[in-house]
């Protein structure tokens, strides 16, 4: 059985450009390019155990319409992403919505926490094909119970591991996380013991030698904006089949 990978899209968008954009001046360019991630690579190149293979690719995001944008060029940049997005062999987008932005309290996310939560469900208790393990890539607290039932309670137990943004600190999710499991103990004992926490962190090296093709086929590729300088990336690729500029996806 395959390994499942669920991705919580604004949370890794805002986790590296946040985490990067402190030493932006000091660098004269932005990291903001590592965004541009092939999924797939990024779990097959990084974090398969010998033997292991990568099925499905869930991700979940909130659609920028007309009446929702933050601006005028937001609809048009996710629109670009998200083609490029789909060309990831096995990817499946899965999209929540936005409230109107408020003047008090801006634009608010709506169903990404509990639609990632869902299909997780849905694959490991009424799918023919049950992941041999689900990756979570977010840093999002809130899936913390889902997680523990998941190892612990479900009759269809199974290992998660979380990939952390950069902006994640991983001794502080740990921290939250075994606080979680103590209260949940409180209130139910587990039906069977856990598995080991398994935070992996994602890396600058690990997020530049996972990145889609320049030349994704889509008909724009990736727009100038979102490429990184060309001497970053020859001193971050390790291997030259990773390189952005190749011009298929996967090699």
């Amino acid at each position: 059985m395959p390994a499942h990978l669920y991705v919580d899209g604004y949370n890794f968008y805002y986790g590296v450009t946040n985490h990067f954009r402190r030493e932006r001046d000091l660098r004269g360019y932005s990291l903001s390019g590592l965004c541009w991630c092939d999924f797939r690579a990024l779990v097959e190149r990084h974090f398969l155990r010998p033997g292991e293979t990568l099925g499905p690719i869930r991700y979940f995001t909130a659609e920028v319409t007309g009446t929702t944008a933050l601006n005028t060029a937001e609809c048009h940049n996710q629109h670009l992403w998200l083609d490029a997005l789909r060309t990831v062999p096995g990817l499946d987008i899965v999209y929540g919505f936005h409230q109107r932005p408020d003047p008090k309290h801006g634009r608010e996310e709506k169903q990404t926490d509990v639609n990632l939560v869902v299909e997780i469900l849905l694959d490991t208790l009424a799918s023919r094909q049950r992941p041999s393990r689900v990756f979570i890539l977010s840093a999002d607290t809130d899936y913390m119970p889902a997680i523990l039932a998941l190892e612990e309670r479900l009759d269809a137990r199974c290992p998660v591991t979380i990939l952390l943004p950069p902006c994640a600190n991983p001794a502080a999710y740990a921290e939250r996380y075994r606080k979680t499991q103590r209260e949940l103990h409180q209130r139910h004992a587990p039906s069977r013991p856990g598995f080991p926490l398994d935070v992996r962190p994602l890396s600058e090296e690990i997020l530049a030698n996972s990145l889609l093709p320049y030349t994704a086929p889509t008909p724009h590729g990736c727009p100038p904006y979102w490429r990184l300088p060309a001497s970053y990336l020859e001193k971050m690729i390790t291997n030259p089949s990773y390189h952005p500029a190749r011009k298929t996806l996967h090699a």
